[in-house]
């Protein structure tokens, strides 16, 4: 069925089923719907000049995009995503943004399909990639942890706070970056006060296999996290430029600490009980003293904020659940 719509005066003339016929139609009515119409369309450009305010972006770093997203400007690209999402153990981390492949073999293509305004990375990550990288978009780089290292000294989490203010400032929303700073370090001071009872060094490790492990400290997310905690963090030995270093089972005999293995994102479920259920592991010192407790890792060891947030959370609820279990233990004992 058909109907054509022509003005004509005062009204409207209406031609159906090839039979004209002329409706009247009220000023008042019209200049009402009109407006209506008006509005409508001025709503969808204003929706649609908010939507692309924010020139669209594309990392190859996790801890930019996690940051990204927590001040709400996820990228719309993200290499590694599904990668993210195994080792963090979060399904739909960053909605909305498209996957480019693997970490270290971005689909340049895709990238290049849709042309992002800007494209954030960490080197020395991806330096290789530069001189193809900028024939897409502009290029900005964020150094992080001992790489941001460029005059001999700094703070690691003032590196991170800083990642933080910039990102901010290049979505144009620095009151969105300052926010979550405050509320974060906010968190990790009620965190904080939550240990005040554990007094003993922490001991953070992740089993490898039989006969390695990695320790964490200073210029690592844990590391970190552990000083802000106001734990006293029981590796005093050298470690990598990202705050970690790998070592046999030796070097951890002599140390007395409360031990905190993190549960590999990669291993089978219960793995860490597993290797300390058999071997060497299993005659340390605090795992036979029943001294450890295992936390799972749902964050991404070399992030920013929001990772460190992640892992604080499960760091704090680990140990004091752990702490209550000794106690509980002590005063049966006695």
């Amino acid at each position: 069925m058909m109907a054509l719509l022509y003005s004509h005066n005062t009204g409207w003339i209406v031609t159906y089923q090839n039979r004209p016929f002329y409706r009247p139609v009220n000023h008042k009515c019209m200049a009402l719907s009109i407006t209506l119409l008006i509005s409508i369309w001025m709503s969808n450009v204003s929706i649609a000049s908010d939507e692309n305010s924010v020139a669209p972006l594309a990392t190859f770093d996790f801890a930019i995009a996690e940051t990204l997203n927590a001040i709400g400007n996820p990228p719309r690209f993200l290499s590694g995503l599904e990668g993210y999402e195994t080792y963090s153990r979060q399904n739909g981390i960053i909605p909305n943004t498209t996957n480019l492949g693997f970490r270290h073999l971005p689909n340049l293509e895709l990238l290049s399909s849709d042309p992002p305004q800007h494209i954030l990375i960490s080197p020395p990550a991806h330096a290789s990639l530069l001189p193809r990288l900028r024939k897409i978009a502009d290029v900005m780089e964020y150094p992080l942890y001992k790489y941001a290292d460029v005059d001999g000294g700094h703070n690691d989490w003032e590196t991170i706070e800083e990642l933080t203010r910039q990102l901010g400032d290049l979505v144009g929303n620095p009151a969105a970056a300052e926010n979550y700073i405050e509320q974060s370090n906010h968190h990790f001071a009620a965190l904080k006060r939550q240990l005040n009872d554990i007094d003993s060094p922490v001991l953070l490790v992740r089993l490898l296999d039989e006969r390695h492990a990695r320790v964490y400290g200073a210029g690592s997310v844990e590391g970190m996290m552990l000083n802000s905690l106001g734990l006293q963090n029981a590796w005093q030995g050298d470690l990598g430029r990202w705050g970690m270093t790998t070592v046999s089972a030796t070097p951890l005999f002599d140390i007395d600490a409360k031990l905190v293995f993190l549960d590999s994102p990669y291993g089978p479920d219960g793995g860490v009980r597993q290797l300390l259920s058999d071997g060497q592991w299993r005659h340390l010192p605090s795992v036979e003293q029943g001294n450890y407790t295992i936390i799972s890792v749902n964050y991404w060891s070399w992030g920013g904020i929001p990772a460190a947030r992640r892992f604080a959370d499960s760091l704090v609820s680990r140990l004091i659940e752990s702490d209550n279990i000794d106690k509980a233990s002590a005063d049966t004992s006695q």
